[in-house]
């Protein structure tokens, strides 16, 4: 790893690991899409790929679900407090989301966080709408 003495941050060289873990599976995906007997197989693999495994669209839906909670726990926590109707923890879901969008991550990973931190602000949102506030009259 870079140190940051040395003109790298910790944070260009996990990115360069992430990159570097992510563009090895790229060609070892491609190649075995190559290597595959026959033209149906290589499509079969491709499907498998485009459609993701069981598991990853379980944690997709059970990443949202979390961010659901979660933001409804921590408007809670705030007194379910909001500046001009804005709920203060819904912000909060916006840098998973973000990170979703950004980091060279796989589909699913992507979408975890994403689906998670949209969730985070809906749940906030949500909690906000339907609790009675505590603030003070």
């Amino acid at each position: 790893m870079a140190s940051a003495e040395g003109g790298g941050s910790v944070r260009s060289a996990v990115q360069s690991a992430v990159v570097g873990y992510y563009q090895g599976h790229d060609l070892s995906t491609a190649q075995a899409i190559r290597r595959a007997p026959t033209d149906t197989e290589a499509a079969e693999m491709m499907t498998a790929i485009r459609q993701g495994r069981l598991l990853e669209v379980l944690l997709v839906g059970g990443s949202a679900a979390l961010g659901a909670v979660a933001g409804a726990l921590a408007q809670r926590a705030v007194g379910n407090f909001a500046i001009k109707g804005v709920p203060v923890a819904a912000p909060v879901g916006a840098a998973p989301a973000v990170a979703g969008m950004l980091l060279p991550l796989s589909l699913s990973g992507r979408s975890m966080l994403t689906a998670g931190g949209l969730s985070f602000t809906a749940g906030a949102a949500v909690y906000r709408m339907v609790a009675p506030s505590e603030e003070a009259p």
